[in-house]
């Protein structure tokens, strides 16, 4: 087998194999019960008017909801590049230097995880409000 065939057969197999994990995703996303999420729109007025615990409680699940959903993308970032780190390099740019695939990964999975941390910060908040209004509520 020629180096030509062997890069070819490069290209053909690692994009299969990341379409397939990639649809294997979305199908268990899919088949996952998934609670009724907030529109962007309904976001955007429900933080404008919350003043209730319950409006309160329904923005930290949506935060919940966005963290868990960006944690799972991280991982999965993070598992490419790492696959991707054990693969030799297929790819030669203009320059000859090879594809940068993996740091590509890496700084997605990292981006990622810093906005799944943000979002766990905004339900923490929310449900720290909820509490208030709760305790004022008590106090009325």
């Amino acid at each position: 087998m020629t180096n030509t065939q062997r890069n070819l057969g490069r290209f053909v197999i690692l994009p299969a194999m990341f379409l397939a994990l990639l649809a294997s995703t979305v199908v268990v996303q899919a088949a996952a019960p998934s609670s009724p999420s907030l529109t962007k729109k309904e976001l955007k007025t429900l933080l404008a008017t919350a003043n209730t615990p319950a409006d309160q409680e329904r923005l930290a699940t949506y935060y919940r909801d966005k963290a868990q959903r960006l944690k799972a993308k991280a991982q999965e970032f993070s598992t490419e590049a790492d696959y991707l780190a054990t693969q030799p390099a297929t790819i030669e740019s203009k320059q000859g230097i090879s594809c940068n695939c993996t740091s590509h990964y890496r700084y997605f999975s990292k981006l990622y995880t810093e906005e799944s941390k943000d979002a766990e910060t905004q339900a923490s908040q929310h449900e720290q409000l909820a509490q208030q209004y709760r305790a004022q509520a008590a106090q009325h």
